[in-house]
């Protein structure tokens, strides 16, 4: 890992918000990047660049972890569940410094969704008295927005194993994400058997991708489809197509980008219903503590 992936891991706000009343947590996928994910061809970054404008009362953050299946340096050996244990334990540390109970909308692209949902079972199961910490975060989480989530795995994983093989006799390599990730996996059965309860009060957009993406040279997949993007049952939950690949999804050229707009309008909307929320779910809580 060179030293500048390293100075890229963690949280950087993005926009510290105009007496901000909630807190917007953007965290990247496989391969991805706290920026760069969510930045389009022309350098527009839409969560600093376009989102501070629409949304002015709130803080924009965005987490980067290692997430890379190669490199030319070295890769991660961190699997899902300690990706999720030190994403719960930075946002804890960071929110410390300014309001614990503020809400939080998390936006999560593709495997950043596995993590979260993992990190909020963390956070939902921890202790009253010793994880108080982690538990300020669940209770303080109003809505997700996850774009292209794998529920229930992703298609083009073996292709994606058999290309890390072969380039791993001339750069590092990572497949236990992967692994996991592949088709009705059951660690990904595990963790959603497990946050189902942890999401009760939760408001929650499935975004899913309308076109294939380019792989490799001449080789198109739908990655996420919608019957993957889904998980089925959620009584709090909106499913919508965002007209564009996996990849694309999360980049944005400007306002009047149609996929920008159609995102930015659920994200006010759950903004302006998040004190309420949160407000009630601490009531809840402190009924417990």
């Amino acid at each position: 890992m060179s030293k500048k992936q390293q100075k890229d891991h963690g949280f950087i706000e993005l926009s510290p918000g105009q007496d901000p009343i909630v807190d917007i947590i953007a965290i990247h996928g496989l391969d991805g990047h706290r920026e760069q994910s969510w930045t389009a061809e022309d350098g527009t970054m839409w969560l600093r660049d376009l989102l501070p404008d629409d949304i002015p009362n709130a803080r924009i953050l965005s987490y980067g972890y290692d997430a890379d299946t190669r490199s030319f340096f070295r890769t991660s050996t961190q699997n899902i569940f300690r990706h999720a244990e030190a994403f719960a334990e930075d946002l804890s540390r960071l929110r410390r410094t300014a309001d614990p109970m503020r809400p939080i909308i998390f936006l999560a692209h593709s495997l950043g969704g596995i993590i979260l949902k993992k990190a909020l079972v963390l956070c939902h199961c921890a202790d009253f008295k010793t994880g108080h910490h982690l538990r300020d975060i669940s209770t303080s989480t109003s809505s997700i927005l996850f774009f292209g989530t794998p529920h229930s795995g992703a298609n083009g994983i073996q292709l994606a194993e058999w290309m890390g093989r072969v380039l791993s006799m001339c750069m590092s390599t990572n497949d236990r994400i992967l692994k996991a990730l592949n088709r009705d996996s059951s660690e990904l059965e595990n963790i959603q058997r497990l946050y189902l309860p942890a999401s009760e009060r939760i408001s929650t957009i499935f975004f899913y991708e309308e076109y294939a993406t380019p792989i490799v040279r001449g080789i198109e997949e739908l990655i996420i489809p919608r019957h993957l993007a889904v998980i089925q049952g959620g009584s709090k939950a909106r499913v919508v197509v965002l007209h564009a690949d996996h990849c694309q999804m999360v980049k944005y050229t400007g306002k009047r980008d149609a996929n920008y707009r159609k995102v930015v309008d659920y994200l006010a909307e759950l903004v302006g219903d998040a004190t309420v929320t949160v407000e009630e779910n601490w009531m809840r809580e402190n009924g417990y503590r």
